[in-house]
Parts: C-alpha cells; sequence; structure tokens
C-alpha cells in the first residue's frame, strides 16, 4: 500500500509555528537527523509518519504536550488550499460538510471524514480510520484543531453546544484543550468527532458563491484522482510483478515496459509514494507465498520456484521473516486448524 501523506502546507504552518517559538530548522534536525522540506514530493505530499515524527520532535523541545492542538491552531490562521476555500464557497453548511467529507484526503490521505445526523438536534463530524491503524495523539489534534478553528465562526452561528471528542487519553490536558477550543473535550470515545447541532447544517455560509464553488471542485477532483492514481500505479506493478515472479523476479525496466511507461517515469513515481521496487517484489512475495502454502500438495520447492527464488533454503528464510516461523512448520498449523 501507498504511504499515508499530508499536504505540504500542513508541514510549512509546522514548521512556521515552531520557528515562532524558537525552534529553528537546527534544532529540530539535531533531533529528525533529516530536513523535513527535502521530503516534500514533486506533487506537494508528505509521509504522514514524517509529519508525526515532527511533531514529536516539536513537543519534545518545546516541552508542549498539546503541540499538535496548539500548531493547528496556527495553520488556520488563514485559509488556505482547495479544501478550505471549498468550505468558503458553499451555499451552506451541509454543502461545506459534503466537501470535507469527499476530498479531506487531500489534507491528510488516510481515513476518511464522516458526516452523521444523529438525530433531530444533534450532527457529528468524525475521522473513521482502521483501528490497527490510528493517527498519533498529536496528528489528531493538529487535524482538528485546524479544521475546528477554521471553521468556528460558521460553528458559532449555530447551535451554542459542542463537544470535540477524542479517542486517545487526555493523560492530565482536558483543561488545556477545553480552553483551546473553546468547549467541551471528552476523551477515551470510540471515534475522533466533533459534535455540533444539526441546525447548523442549513445555515448559509459567510461567503457563498456557486461559480467558484464548483470550479474549486472540479479542481478538488484532479487533485484526488492524481492522489489515488499513485495507488493504481502499485496495484499494477503488483500485478504485474506476480505474473512474472515464475520466471525469475522481473527488472524494473521490464515491469515499466509491460505498463508502457518509461523506467525513469516510473522510479519517480514509486519514489513518490515512499515505496521501493524491492519492497514492492517481497510485497508481492509474501502476499502470494500464503495461497501457495495453503495448498498442501505443492512442495516448498516448487513454492520457491514460482515465487522467482534461487533456491528452497532463500524462500524459507524469507518466510521466516514474513510470518516468524519456517513454511513448514506454518503449513502443519494451517492442517492442523
Amino acid at each position: 500500500m501507498r504511504t499515508p501523506t499530508v499536504c505540504k502546507e500542513y508541514l510549512e504552518n509546522l514548521l512556521e509555528y515552531l520557528a515562532e517559538q524558537g525552534v529553528n530548522s537546527r534544532k529540530l534536525q539535531s533531533v529528525l537527523r533529516l530536513d523535513p522540506l527535502s521530503h516534500i514530493t514533486e506533487h506537494g505530499r508528505v509521509p504522514l509518519r514524517l509529519f508525526e515524527m515532527t511533531l514529536d520532535a516539536g513537543a519534545t523541545l518545546l516541552n508542549d504536550p498539546c503541540l499538535g492542538a496548539h500548531a493547528g491552531t496556527h495553520c488556520s490562521r488563514t485559509p488556505w488550499g482547495i479544501v478550505d476555500y471549498l468550505g468558503m464557497s458553499a451555499a451552506d453548511a451541509r454543502e461545506a460538510l459534503d466537501g470535507i467529507q469527499r476530498y479531506s484526503r487531500l489534507l491528510i490521505d488516510h481515513g476518511d471524514m464522516v458526516l452523521t445526523e444523529i438525530n433531530s438536534k444533534t450532527a457529528c463530524l468524525s475521522w473513521q480510520q482502521v483501528s490497527r491503524q490510528q493517527s498519533a495523539p498529536h496528528v489528531v489534534e493538529f487535524f482538528f484543531a485546524n479544521w475546528y478553528r477554521v471553521n468556528k465562526p460558521m460553528l458559532d452561528r449555530g447551535d451554542a453546544h459542542r463537544e470535540v471528542h477524542f479517542a486517545h487519553a487526555a493523560n492530565g490536558r482536558e483543561q488545556q484543550l477545553t480552553e483551546l477550543f473553546e468547549a467541551p473535550v471528552q476523551f477515551g470515545k470510540k471515534v475522533n468527532a466533533v459534535h455540533f447541532g444539526r441546525e447548523l447544517l442549513d445555515q448559509p455560509t459567510l461567503y457563498p458563491h456557486p461559480g467558484i464553488h464548483k470550479s474549486l471542485e472540479q479542481a478538488a477532483r484532479i487533485e484526488l484522482s492524481n492522489l489515488q492514481f499513485e495507488d493504481r500505479l502499485i496495484k499494477d506493478v503488483r500485478d504485474c510483478i506476480a505474473g512474472q515472479l515464475a520466471e525469475g523476479v522481473p527488472r524494473l525496466e521490464d515491469i515499466s515496459a509491460q505498463l508502457g511507461i518509461g523506467a525513469r517515469t516510473l522510479q519517480r513515481r514509486l519514489n513518490n509514494t515512499e515505496t521501493s521496487y524491492k519492497s514492492l517484489v517481497d510485497e508481492t512475495r509474501k502476499a502470494r507465498s500464503l495461497g501457495l502454502i495453503a495448498q498442501g500438495d505443492l512442495a516448498l520447492l516448487d513454492i520457491s520456484a514460482e515465487l522467482g527464488f534461487s533456491d528452497q533454503s532463500a524462500f524459507q528464510k524469507a518466510f521466516k521473516r514474513w510470518y516468524g516461523q519456517a513454511p513448514g512448520r506454518y503449513r502443519m498449523m494451517l492442517q492442523a486448524s
């Protein structure tokens, strides 16, 4: 799978906030051992893990347990980017929040924003993520503080009651975050979300403009398509690898020829996803190995050849690295169950 990313503006605004607090690039790089800006791709994306590391490093240097929320609030000072302007030009809050649902991955490409009308009085905008792939607390608080503060003028026009819910623990920060959000904040909830009055959905936005909104939505669709294109590219590369493994591990040049693109272009696109061709070969072998092992009548030597290994011992070492046990023992476990 493609590495989750955030938009470069999030990183740039985080670095700007850290600099204002006295953490210059030299101090930050002394902790990170790298320059975060050098990892911005040609498409303006930054690996989510690097963004998380930068938040963690800043929190350590500033001794600020609420850095994510503080930086997210700073980032919201002025609207920027398609998603923010899409919300500003919408006809009403419902249309604005619908844009967040559809295009939030342009901000953070990890999980989905979901608008739910809980009952006649309450609505909820939640960030749905796979339970095993939850974002770190600093990232969650940055994202919510940014969105919440940008949209606070709109939220203030609705029901005065609202709540912010976080799935992670408070760790003694309840009061700080409640003051920052200017709303009750609860922790240990099932999902990260903002609850607000349902009547807000029908409130007009401050700057509705149908023509601009339509143009921005077209641009957002294109950006999202470009982002999703990398997913399709990785799938296509893995499919090509799987189709040629029985004849030996294919070269990147062979795969690029099969896909009809230049080898350098393919390498550059893979680099943009923080994925290497070597890792895709390894992932493809790993995924295929389980299906082959499940075929009880297929000898390990034949499986090794089918996966493009030069000999059986190389396959056995790789399988143990993948799954923590030898392929023969794994097959016995499957048969016993």
